[in-house]
């Protein structure tokens, strides 16, 4: 069983932290980590020097997709990206992984069901106490954790845009494709967080929800259930 790591890089600035962060990891085994940079924002090089990891850089701005994409050529069995506001305790790793197998199902470090144009709709956040039980939920992001086989879901049905809803993208396209349900990860105690900056890195100027529309992603989700899928209504 071979895992490959994926973080990423554009205008923030604390990449060695993040790294620091995955190497400091328990109970588990690396086989690939990736830097997957989108354009020059950030001077890594340094970086490159002082750790052993696999550095992927685009001239050209693949977004939010082009990540996933690259996992293709890895042989690897699971996969485990993170946006780049995320830093890791110790046994996150092992924990979603662990939860991955079991459930057979995407495990995220945050997530949402019901529709976003209905006020049912409910963003849970990693400091929630429900994810002390771990919750199904329709779409996950911040952190996934999935077998490298859906990623076939992912990119066998053309994405709605390429501006947004990678996330909506990844778990309706298994959902829809392969019946592959999403979950928030478990977190029992601080060790096994998703993240253990509590969102100090989400909010800056660089976050993509000052930027994106929420109409363009009502209209991914559209997408999907013109497609058949069928959202939680409740949990």
């Amino acid at each position: 069983m071979k895992l490959a790591v994926l973080l990423t890089q554009w205008k923030r600035n604390h990449l060695e932290e993040q790294i620091k962060s995955v190497l400091n990891q328990k109970d588990i085994t690396i086989d690939y980590l990736i830097v997957f940079q989108n354009e020059n924002h950030v001077d890594i090089s340094d970086l490159k020097s002082k750790y052993n990891f696999i550095h992927v850089k685009s001239d050209y701005n693949t977004k939010f997709f082009g990540r996933f994409s690259y996992l293709f050529t890895l042989p690897v069995d699971f996969c485990i990206v993170l946006d780049d506001d995320i830093i890791p305790a110790p046994l996150c790793f092992k924990s979603y992984l662990s939860q991955c197998i079991s459930k057979n199902a995407i495990i995220g470090g945050n997530g949402r069901y019901g529709i976003l144009s209905d006020y049912r709709s409910q963003l849970i956040q990693p400091r929630d106490v429900e994810l002390r039980r771990g919750v199904k939920v329709d779409f996950v992001g911040h952190l996934w954790c999935f077998k490298k086989d859906w990623l076939y879901y992912m990119f066998g049905t053309k994405p709605y845009t390429y501006d947004t809803g990678e996330d909506m993208h990844l778990c309706f396209s298994a959902k829809v494709n392969g019946n592959i349900d999403s979950y928030i990860g478990e977190q029992l105690d601080i060790s096994s967080k998703c993240d253990l900056s509590n969102n100090k890195y989400a909010s800056d100027q660089f976050s993509s929800f000052r930027t994106t529309k929420k109409e363009l992603r009502i209209a991914v989700e559209q997408y999907w259930l013109d497609k058949g899928l069928k959202f939680i209504e409740s949990n």
